[in-house]
């Protein structure tokens, strides 16, 4: 990963790159589950916590020699995984509450 501070350019970019992985993981999901609500998705998606998964997962795939586009859909992916686990835990400790 850099070690160097990025520039404001490149905060754009990676912003804008985060933003996109979102929205598409966000319809990928929704083309998959079309009962899902889109908006939520994106909501749950660029939360904080959300977008620095997804930009760590992408600036590391990035520096491992991935083209955007797979270091994009290797961090969407990541999302995607990272959300369905949740719902899991989720829906496990209700049942057990």
């Amino acid at each position: 990963m850099p070690s160097a501070p990025l520039t404001p350019a490149q905060v754009e970019q990676l912003g804008d790159a985060a933003g996109r992985i979102a929205v598409y993981a966000a319809r990928s999901l929704v083309e998959s589950y079309p009962h899902l609500d889109l908006e939520q998705l994106v909501e749950v998606f660029t939360r904080p916590v959300a977008v620095e998964g997804t930009t760590r997962r992408y600036l590391a795939a990035l520096h491992c020699g991935a083209t955007p586009a797979v270091a994009a859909g290797r961090a969407g992916t990541a999302l995607i995984h990272a959300w369905a686990d949740a719902r899991l835990a989720a829906a496990e400790a209700a049942r057990t509450a």
